[in-house]
């Protein structure tokens, strides 16, 4: 077999959803994966039969660093890769790919003689994102259809179908980024609805050690009779601790964050709320059967670094006192309105990957995410595409898109 290497150095979420990239690999190659050297232990339990490398992509370098450093590269050139995978545009990455002929790199390739080449995959990837009001493509499925010699795997058999096991309700109290999250007491209403819907026993709170102060609200703002039922795991688990956290439950409530990619990693149900500058079409959960609450006011989606001109009007959609009811209407099945600017979606694949279908609301750029997600198909894979139904309007839109004109007028001889 052909020996292949993924190089994914980005963060938590990003080393799930580089999933169905290194399960595509394994059907004809052996497979090393080289991480940041704080996940190199959840990497061996996310692909146990992959050999991991840990590299240290983040934090700051000790002095013994270096010699590891070198010793890691070292032991990585004398493998005969055939095909190397470099996920992320980073100058770290490029210093690393360095050491391998740049023939065998794909995804970002080191260009000459500095600076990273984006194959024609991620360029058109590159473009779709410039508008990412119609993003229309999730990451793990980017990354998927890197390997340009071989079909990625069926993105149905990626993750398990959803199913609980009895062990409650889980919770992530917060990501990283502030503004994707709930606050504590908004968030307590909704686990109060989950929890009666449920019949749950348990409610297991997660998140790091920062998370702390927002549990203990979360927690005080619950019911008497739903705060004896709360296991406060914040700052507590390990990787091993939080795979057996979510294993079996029955939902996990959360924002976009690695713990989710995790929990659909493990089948287990997931109910995403995404705000502020998280798009479900790019990062949101994997497999089939998940629920996804998406804020797409005209300002959707933001910039999480400037400051918000709208006043978090994407968080007000959450708060509004009729969205309790409806999360009780949903889940029973009876006809309810949202208000405008939410849209409640569920996951599913088709042969591109992953996309998600709207149960509730509208999506206001359905007509042009779906056209962009047709000519990505027809691209990658030889799909036909139906453009002979879309408004001239649309039909521009994409031209403008996916033919800039330095496309047509030079060659680029190095990324061919």
């Amino acid at each position: 077999m052909e020996h292949a290497l993924v190089i994914q150095a980005a963060r938590f979420g990003d080393l799930v959803e580089t999933k169905r990239l290194i399960l595509s690999l394994k059907a004809h190659s052996t497979v090393s994966l080289v991480v940041d050297r704080t996940l190199a232990d959840l990497a061996h339990i996310l692909y146990p039969d992959t050999t991991i490398y840990g590299f240290p992509f983040h934090g700051k370098l000790e002095a013994n660093d270096i010699g590891a450093i070198h010793e890691t590269i070292a032991s990585l050139a004398n493998i005969p890769f055939a095909r190397i995978y470099n996920c992320n545009f980073s100058p770290l990455t490029e210093a690393f790919c360095r050491a391998f002929d740049p023939k065998t790199v794909y995804g970002y390739r080191p260009a000459i003689p500095k600076g990273l080449l984006r194959s024609p995959l991620l360029t058109m990837v590159s473009r779709i994102t410039r508008c990412r009001t119609s993003a229309c493509i999730n990451i793990e499925d980017v990354w998927a259809h890197a390997d340009t010699e071989h079909p990625p795997l069926d993105p149905s058999l990626v993750n398990p179908r959803p199913k609980g096991d009895g062990k409650g309700i889980g919770v992530v109290i917060a990501g990283r980024e502030s503004r994707r999250s709930l606050p504590p007491t908004l968030l307590a209403d909704i686990v109060r609805v989950y929890a009666n819907l449920y019949g749950a026993k348990h409610i297991v709170l997660l998140g790091t050690a920062f998370d702390k102060q927002r549990s203990h609200e979360l927690r005080r703002a619950l019911p008497s009779a739903l705060q004896a039922l709360v296991l406060d795991l914040c700052g507590k688990t390990t990787w091993p601790d939080l795979v057996e956290a979510l294993t079996g439950l029955d939902l996990l409530i959360t924002p976009d964050t690695g713990t989710m990619h995790l929990a659909a990693h493990l089948g287990v149900p997931v109910c995403a709320f995404f705000l502020s500058s998280a798009s479900v079409f790019e990062t949101g959960p994997y497999g089939i059967g998940h629920t996804i609450w998406q804020a797409m006011p005209s300002c959707h989606p933001c910039l999480e670094k400037s400051p918000c001109p709208a006043k978090t009007a994407c968080l007000s959609l959450f708060a509004q006192p009729t969205f309790l009811r409806t999360l009780v209407a949903q889940h029973t099945a009876k006809a309810v309105a949202l208000p405008e600017g939410l849209v409640c979606l569920t996951s599913t694949t088709d042969a591109l990957g992953v996309t998600y279908r709207p149960v509730l609301g509208s999506d206001p750029q359905k007509i042009l995410r779906q056209a962009e997600r047709d000519f990505v198909s027809h691209t990658l894979l030889g799909t036909p595409f139906p453009a002979s139904h879309l408004s001239p309007s649309t039909q521009a839109e994409l031209a403008l898109l996916f033919s800039p004109d330095q496309d047509w007028m030079l060659d680029n001889p190095q990324y061919q």
